[in-house]
């Protein structure tokens, strides 16, 4: 556990890389027909255990660490198609490891592989990309028959075809499909049943595979997803700055009274968590953004309704904002944060509560009365990267110190979040 004080945050700092294109990255490497070149990957536990799994699938990977940046170049030489793994594939608290890799398993030559997760992960839904895979002439259970992991995936190819699939619960299924489909016999086609979440996500895996050379077409709101049997070529990508790491940055800056110039963001790719910027606006505070950098400086002078379906990650976040901004602000569309390392949506309840901010919940949100938060308790992050990073800007401007359980679990996405608060000026106890 850490005890943080009320500090004032403010310098300049490079984004972290984006996980969420570093998984992408690797997992479309994978399936290539030739060697990719991959530059500024992450080095997240969760990005690791999606490395570990093309590893254990037959690419042969050269990695140079960057220390500066925290990232790596990651030569990957693909196999001529996947392999069975010679263990278990182990995706940690991955949720995108597990759910790419449930439908890759279905590509390997024949047997059967095995992939499970830690506690958290083992109770996130699985059954709708399951679904989807038997109607696509592959098989693939789980094994306490309850749409969870443990899964056994059965290799021998996809056959392709149509299949619709729930879009409310995770935009997960769909890209692992895309991912795949690629590589199916006679290529798939995608039809989400009822709204779609997370959008931007399908975006940034449609940009990744046409870089590859993949043959796909998304129709207008994504009503249909087309990917035609299309081996992808490799790639040679750079991974951009990650909104949703540099969020509570910016986040910790405005509400502390400090500024912050944060470089390293592309607003030109898709990112579903670029929505921070207008997240930020939405409350008031400034933001400039220049030639590849975003300038945010003071604080949050008003309340905001916001509709997050989209970035349900910026949830924790958002929330933190709204609890120092005056007036009444409310969050909503973001069911699916409940299924996510944890329910972010019952958990930022009750944490903000401790903290003295009146919250009430609602199914798909929250409504935050703020304007001041007392702070001086001890706070608990659930086993949730997010909730940890989050607790950690709404402790930076509380009136008392606060002690947060669980600052392990930053690792998933941003190992270096409290060395790089630190310098920025947060007074970090530990």
């Amino acid at each position: 556990m850490v005890l943080i004080r009320p500090s004032k945050v403010r310098g300049r700092i490079r984004a972290p890389p984006s996980k969420s294109y570093s998984h992408r990255a690797l997992a479309i490497s994978l399936l290539s027909r030739s060697r990719s070149l991959l530059s500024n990957v992450s080095l997240a536990n969760d990005v690791r255990a999606t490395l570990n799994a093309i590893e254990q699938m037959g690419a042969k990977v050269n990695v140079k660490v960057m220390e500066r940046r925290k990232a790596a170049i990651i030569e990957v030489d693909p196999p001529s198609r996947p392999k069975i793994p010679s263990d278990v594939l182990y995706c940690g608290g991955s949720g995108t490891t597990m759910r790419f890799f449930t439908s890759i398993s279905s590509l390997t030559d024949a047997g059967y592989t095995v992939l499970t997760g830690n506690d958290s992960l083992r109770n996130r839904p699985m059954g709708p990309l399951l679904n989807a895979i038997m109607q696509l002439g592959g098989w693939a259970v789980s094994t306490r028959m309850n749409g969870k992991p443990p899964l056994i995936v059965r290799g021998g190819g996809l056959d392709g075809g149509i299949v619709s699939l729930p879009g409310s619960i995770s935009s997960q299924f769909f890209s692992s499909l895309m991912i795949s489909g690629a590589l199916s016999r006679s290529g798939v086609e995608l039809i989400p049943e009822g709204e779609l979440v997370s959008k931007p996500y399908l975006d940034m895996t449609a940009f990744l595979l046409r870089e590859a050379g993949v043959d796909l077409k998304v129709n207008a709101g994504f009503t249909k997803i087309s990917v035609r049997p299309s081996k992808p070529l490799g790639l040679r990508f750079s991974v951009p700055g990650d909104f949703g790491l540099a969020a509570p940055l910016m986040a910790a800056a405005s509400i502390t009274g400090g500024e912050l110039e944060i470089s390293n963001l592309n607003m030109e790719l898709p990112q579903a968590d670029s929505m921070i910027v207008e997240v930020l606006k939405s409350f008031g505070v400034d933001v400039d953004i220049g030639h590849g950098y975003i300038m945010v400086s003071g604080k949050p002078t008003k309340s905001a309704e916001l509709d997050l379906r989209d970035a349900p990650d910026l949830l924790p976040v958002a929330a933190v904002l709204a609890s120092f901004a005056p007036g009444t602000s409310i969050i909503r569309g973001v069911s699916h944060a409940r299924m996510k390392e944890s329910d972010r949506i019952s958990n930022m309840r009750r944490e903000l509560s401790k903290a003295g901010v009146h919250v009430e919940e609602l199914e798909d949100g929250l409504v935050i009365r703020g304007g001041h938060v007392v702070g001086g308790v001890k706070l608990n992050s659930w086993g949730d990267h997010r909730i940890f990073m989050a607790l950690a800007v709404l402790s930076a401007g509380s009136s008392r110190p606060c002690v947060i359980e669980g600052q392990e679990w930053v690792s998933d996405s941003y190992p270096n979040f409290l060395s790089d608060m630190r310098s920025l000026g947060l007074v970090v106890d530990e």
